[in-house]
């Protein structure tokens, strides 16, 4: 009885063979992809951004005789609540985007920050009208001396003037601080891991001007699609909103890690720059932020963490495919363990990663090209429905 070779698929074809065959077409591919996006930026290239000046001075939007501050567009903002622990020793400012009613996950966050030295968790709160829980917020002020909230309507177009706040605070009243990380409130952090990377790279400083990440954005197209509640729906933005082909280079929100020098820098260029063009992107908090401000502070760039081979040829070269740094920070984050929204789950999340795919990628772009398959289209959006 003649004995099959393991080692074919039956055709005469080794396994060896067959891979090498599909690995060859696959770079072919990459290779070809990257080069429509080269000739897209050659063809329509991104505008040039004038850098804004700033002074790098706190006194030039927060007023100390009245306890004031501008961020944007917005004058004489004040700390309705802020922590009354003192910022002492302290190495890294956790810089959480919360909401009012988010009392149970920033218990998770305390579990996961608080009692680690030269950590200081700080939550970030908008105003809220509605006076019982103002009240709960004070109660968890006294208790905890680990909430910042601002004379701002607490809304989630309104992230940004919280983020952008944080910076003002940090340099008002955490001087030793050495980096703010900014965060959301549903992430699950390995902390240690991220301490052990700045650790390495920086030791005890100086820190240069950075904003670090998983995994940065760079030549995402934004979302022109009109469907709220599907999985993408809520970075969608109109072409009179932004009517640039791509969005600046960025950094995610579910962590990144600035400096205070850098965090007051951002806040200046907000307010000298909060013009109604900036002021119709403002929405989109982290893109805006690490991406639309941060492009108008002089030789500010976003990077990934990890450094090396690895982080240069990343951050050089296969960071500028968006569908690579979706997959990198989706399935390759050994950072933010855990982050999702509702139902829907985003680190290591399969709807989360093929709906993007889908609605970026497919059907986006299939109602762009022909728009009479609309009315055909609308029951495939469900499938991607948060």
């Amino acid at each position: 009885m003649e004995v099959s070779d393991t080692n074919t698929k039956g055709t005469g074809e080794t396994w060896g063979d067959f891979w090498k065959k599909h690995l060859r077409r696959a770079v072919v591919i990459f290779l070809l992809v990257k080069t429509i996006m080269g000739l897209q930026n050659v063809l329509y290239p991104k505008p040039f951004v004038h850098s804004k000046p700033v002074t790098q001075r706190l006194e030039s939007i927060y007023n100390q005789d009245t306890n004031t501050f501008k961020v944007l567009d917005i004058d004489k903002i004040k700390f309705s609540i802020q922590p009354k622990v003192p910022c002492h020793k302290t190495k890294i400012v956790f810089a959480v985007l919360t909401a009012p009613k988010n009392k149970e996950k920033r218990e998770l966050l305390r579990n996961q920050l608080s009692h680690r030295e030269g950590v200081f968790p700080l939550f970030l709160l908008g105003s809220t009208q509605s006076g019982d829980i103002q009240d709960d917020l004070e109660d968890e002020a006294e208790m905890y001396g680990d909430l910042l909230q601002i004379s701002v309507m607490d809304h989630y177009t309104k992230l940004s003037y919280k983020t952008l706040s944080s910076f003002v605070w940090t340099n008002r009243f955490c001087g030793s601080a050495m980096y703010i990380a900014k965060i959301d409130d549903d992430i699950t952090l390995d902390v240690d891991q991220l301490l052990f990377i700045l650790d390495s790279k920086y030791g005890s400083g100086p820190v240069p001007d950075i904003i670090e990440c998983p995994s940065t954005m760079k030549n995402m197209r934004p979302w022109r699609q009109n469907h709220t509640q599907t999985i993408m729906g809520k970075w969608s933005i109109s072409h009179e909103d932004m009517s640039r082909r791509v969005f600046p280079d960025f950094c995610p929100g579910w962590l990144y890690v600035t400096t205070p020098k850098m965090g007051l820098a951002m806040a200046e260029v907000s307010v000298v720059s909060a013009d109604d063009v900036l002021m119709k992107v403002a929405r989109l908090d982290d893109i805006f932020v690490t991406g639309f401000i941060r492009e108008r502070v002089k030789g500010l760039e976003v990077k990934q963490f990890h450094d090396g081979w690895s982080g240069r040829s990343w951050n050089s070269f296969f960071s500028h495919c968006p569908f690579l740094g979706i997959t990198k920070n989706i399935f390759y984050n050994d950072i933010v363990l855990d982050k999702g929204s509702g139902k829907t789950s985003y680190i290591k999340g399969q709807k989360f990663y093929w709906c993007a795919f889908l609605e970026f990628f497919i059907f986006e772009n299939l109602e762009y090209l022909i728009p009479s398959i609309i009315p055909y289209t609308e029951p495939a959006w469900t499938i991607c429905h948060r």
